[in-house]
């Protein structure tokens, strides 16, 4: 065994080589990894893979021509066998051993560690072969074929060492994965998504931008590089690596492009590994003038009544993300004079309002919407805003405010402004409280817009079957720079009179 080993660390300096012929690595990028590799003790594979050159497939196969073996290639008559192993020692020493045919065979993505041939010998008791796979992949079939326990495996996937972490730590701060996350936010942004996904499955990590509601598809990254890309993200975000039982919330503050951007960073574990989103909050996007909203003309003149009124409660509804509190900011930004006092409560405070005293909820305090508004209404406000009525107390607070004499201003997850009404009686508000203070709800959605760079006219509104109360309406259809977002029919509105189609279809 020891003269084995010794010759796989003399062929060892051979395995860039190898790479680079087989068309699988760069010149350049193995001279990257030999020098990064004077400054850190471990192999050259390694370093490659953790630096996104290769997959661990390329590995594999260069690792078996280096030493001789076979690629390991799944068969029907492959018989897996069931040794005596703890799932500790498969985590550190990953292998398996099955039978074709007549002969027996070790299966693992390290052909010459020493503790891995040794228990194959004890285990089989007879000469065997040796075949390479990806560490990835011989981790699944370890899974598949060896049934470990749901207990065990929950275990096995939480146990986390100081090495590990270190690790995780150290791929999070290379170059490729600061890069490969950097152009991910950068992209996200020019293109205005409002979300990334980062999502673990069973092949690997799966990347998707929200553009307009709609999930994009963005490139995959290297699978060496996805636990780092996902330990990146949460360094930046000041969350804890180790901790993957447990959702995380955080956030980050960054400039890109020359722009300040804040991205709210959740995670939440699931049966691949811990998943990501990431909310992207421009501070400069964000709309607060009414006019640019898109409403109707007669909504946005009845909405601009009910905003002047000095009391009462002012409600906004509609589905997750459908910009109600884009629409309260422009709301409380028309009424921000300077001669009264506004004082929001949310859960998170999205953007910061010039003039206007936000509080956040922080309800691990014990800081929530209700006992928030209870301090918020011995300040001496004018106008108030709640970030969202989820209970009876926060509701019952905010009629009182609202009788007393305050604006009162906020959501509620309905699908039409009637059920707003249905919503507050179902949370136990007294009907004739909910007459006395409501003084109007505004229900809303968003409508994607017609690519405004590559539309093109269809003809007229008449000649699709419709007719127009007033006016008849050129058609027009996105093309080609909408990346298949725009390309339904939309109406072409005149200015101030609301988003493109919200009429009609």
């Amino acid at each position: 065994m020891q003269s084995a080993q010794s010759a796989f660390f003399r062929k060892q300096e051979k395995i860039g080589s190898l790479l680079v012929g087989n068309g699988r690595l760069q010149p350049a990028q193995l001279e990257r990894a030999l020098a990064h590799q004077e400054t850190v003790s471990r192999r050259l594979g390694e370093i490659l893979l953790s630096l996104g050159y290769i997959s661990e497939e390329d590995l594999a196969a260069a690792l078996a021509q280096q030493l001789d073996l076979a690629v390991y290639v799944p068969q029907d008559a492959d018989e897996f066998l069931t040794p005596p192993i703890s799932q500790l020692f498969l985590k550190d020493h990953p292998f398996l051993l099955f039978r074709r045919d007549a002969d027996a065979f070790l299966l693992t993505s390290d052909p010459l560690d020493g503790d891995i041939l040794a228990s194959a010998r004890i285990t089989l008791a007879s000469a065997f072969g040796i075949q390479v796979i990806g560490e990835a992949q011989l981790k699944n079939l370890i899974r598949e074929h060896y049934q470990l326990g749901q207990q065990e495996n929950e275990a096995a996937a939480t146990l986390i060492d100081e090495a590990d972490i270190d690790k995780l730590k150290d791929m999070a701060s290379e170059a490729p994965v600061i890069k490969y996350v950097n152009n991910l936010v950068d992209t996200a942004v020019t293109r205005r998504a409002s979300d990334i996904h980062l999502e673990p499955f069973a092949d690997g990590l799966r990347i998707r931008l929200r553009i307009d509601g709609i999930l994009h598809d963005y490139e995959i990254p290297p699978h060496a590089m996805q636990p780092a890309i996902i330990s990146r993200t949460k360094l930046l975000a000041g969350l804890d690596i180790a901790e993957r039982r447990l959702p995380q919330d955080g956030k980050i503050s960054m400039r890109v492009s020359g722009r300040e951007i804040d991205l709210r960073v959740s995670t939440l574990p699931t049966i691949f590994g811990e998943g990501v989103v990431i909310r992207i909050l421009e501070k400069a996007s964000i709309i607060l003038d009414l006019v640019k909203l898109g409403m109707g003309s007669r909504i946005e003149e009845e909405f601009r009544r009910l905003i002047a009124m000095p009391d009462g409660i002012i409600l906004v509804t509609g589905p997750t993300g459908s910009g109600k509190t884009t629409s309260l900011y422009c709301a409380l930004n028309q009424i921000n004079t300077g001669d009264n006092k506004i004082i929001t409560v949310e859960d998170p405070v999205e953007y910061q309002l010039h003039g206007i005293n936000q509080i956040q909820v922080r309800s691990e305090i014990g800081l929530t919407f209700a006992s928030g508004l209870r301090s918020i209404v011995r300040q001496d406000p004018d106008v108030i805003m709640i970030g969202e009525i989820r209970d009876l107390e926060t509701a019952e607070i905010a009629v009182q405010s609202s009788l007393t004499g305050h604006l009162v201003f906020s959501t509620l997850h309905t699908n039409d402004a009637i059920s707003a009404v249905v919503r507050m009686t179902d949370l136990g508000v007294e009907r004739f409280l909910i007459s006395s203070s409501l003084r109007g709800v505004l229900a809303q959605r968003l409508v994607r817009c017609i690519c405004p760079h590559c539309k093109e006219k269809q003809g007229m509104l008449s000649e699709f079957g419709y007719q127009p109360a007033g006016e008849d309406f050129p058609i027009y259809e996105g093309k080609k720079d909408c990346r298949g977002a725009g390309v339904s029919i939309h109406v072409q509105r005149r200015p101030g009179q609301g988003p493109a189609g919200a009429d009609y279809f």
